[in-house]
């Protein structure tokens, strides 16, 4: 009589650990699953609502520079931009393009102060779920339907473009919501 309760009681502690074991996978893989596709769909739904109005590309003898506006009347806060240039023969491959070095650009708030930067250290996402970009990156915080001034050091010549991304934190994922490019550069 008492082999078959400790018998018993082996196989309920197995069950019970074996249990354990189930529950702390599911637990592991498909909470953070469903917390980024959350995250995601807000991504997206702000996206979708979400345009950018560029000014004309100005260069100078130091960098470009131009104004952009991030515009989204339902959404108050900030987004975080990235500006990179690019040779102009790309512009239609913006959308493919990424950084192939990081940047050297900073953004001027309609006061005249500079933006607060923000390093970030985890892979971008498009709206889609792809990683856009996987390095560390330099980007700018920066309020929405707000015109900035963004100045690009070491564009000198005038076939080159800016290519402008927006991006948008969600639950601690990064997200390209938008993405443009500014036109024929004046000097």
């Amino acid at each position: 009589m008492p082999s078959e309760v400790t018998e018993e009681f082996i196989i309920v502690i197995a069950v019970v650990i074996i249990g354990l074991v189930l529950f702390g996978f599911t637990t592991s893989y498909f909470i953070p699953h469903e917390i980024f596709s959350l995250a995601q769909q807000q991504a997206s739904s702000i996206s979708s609502s979400t345009t950018i109005s560029v000014g004309p590309l100005i260069i100078g003898s130091s960098g470009a520079s131009t104004v952009i506006e991030v515009y989204n009347p339902a959404v108050a806060g900030n987004v975080t931009l990235i500006v990179f240039p690019e040779p102009s023969y790309l512009q239609q491959a913006v959308g493919l393009v990424t950084p192939q070095s990081p940047p050297q650009f900073s953004v001027y708030l309609s006061n005249g102060k500079l933006a607060k930067n923000t390093i970030i250290s985890v892979p971008i996402y498009d709206i889609s779920g792809k990683i856009t970009y996987g390095s560390q990156i330099t980007a700018y915080s920066v309020p929405f339907n707000t015109p900035v001034t963004v100045v690009v050091n070491g564009v000198s010549e005038s076939n080159y473009i800016l290519v402008v991304w927006v991006l948008y934190n969600s639950n601690g994922y990064w997200f390209r919501i938008a993405y443009t490019f500014t036109g024929v550069p004046s000097t």
